[in-house]
């Protein structure tokens, strides 16, 4: 999240997901109003209104500002150069992501696509992308012992992430997800060692 200078850079629609972000965080999502977010950002709803359709948007397009910014997992993970601690960082980072929303607003997010499948759970390709290079290059190299088609193993991975995200909104946050979703991918992927 942006803080004071950094705020004044950004354009108005990054600066109402931003504010939004950290009011959600703050005060929860049915307690932040739109009028809340217009005040914080010094916008009427009329510009609120020209960049986004509904508070409901600046949540769910959260998942993809945290795809749209992996550049600093991508360097830490060239910096890492076996295939299973490659492939946890990345499963690590995401989780860390979504945790820094909190149970609510995760939950908030599951809950508004069970009503009408929003696409905020799709695979994003160039998560994907990386991924599968990973789990290719690990099985090539002997690393990982699952040789089973690496976008299919992605897969598995991606939706046994949102299981046990699932499984940690409804507990309010009371579920070592890290933990049990990291049990998990050892058993998937078979990793040496």
């Amino acid at each position: 999240m942006e803080t004071g200078q950094e705020l004044e850079n950004l354009t108005t629609k990054e600066k109402i997901f931003e504010i939004g972000i950290r009011l959600f965080k703050e005060h929860g999502y049915k307690q932040v109003s739109i009028i809340d977010i217009c005040q914080a950002c010094g916008i009427t709803k009329t510009t609120f209104y020209h960049h986004l359709n509904s508070k409901q948007e600046i949540l769910l397009s959260y998942y993809d500002h945290v795809i749209g910014n992996l550049t600093p997992l991508l360097l830490e993970l060239l910096n890492t150069t076996n295939s299973w601690d490659q492939i946890v960082l990345l499963f690590d980072n995401l989780i860390t992501s979504m945790e820094e929303l909190g149970p609510d607003l995760n939950g908030q997010i599951l809950s508004f696509n069970l009503a009408k499948n929003l696409g905020t759970f799709e695979i994003r390709k160039e998560l994907e992308d990386v991924a599968v290079k990973i789990i290719k290059t690990g099985q090539e190299n002997g690393e990982l012992r699952n040789t089973a088609d690496p976008l299919k193993l992605f897969e598995a991975a991606a939706y046994m992430f949102t299981g046990y995200e699932f499984t940690w909104c409804i507990n309010n946050g009371d579920f070592p997800w890290k933990q049990k979703f990291n049990e998990a991918l050892r058993l998937m992927l078979a990793p040496k060692g």
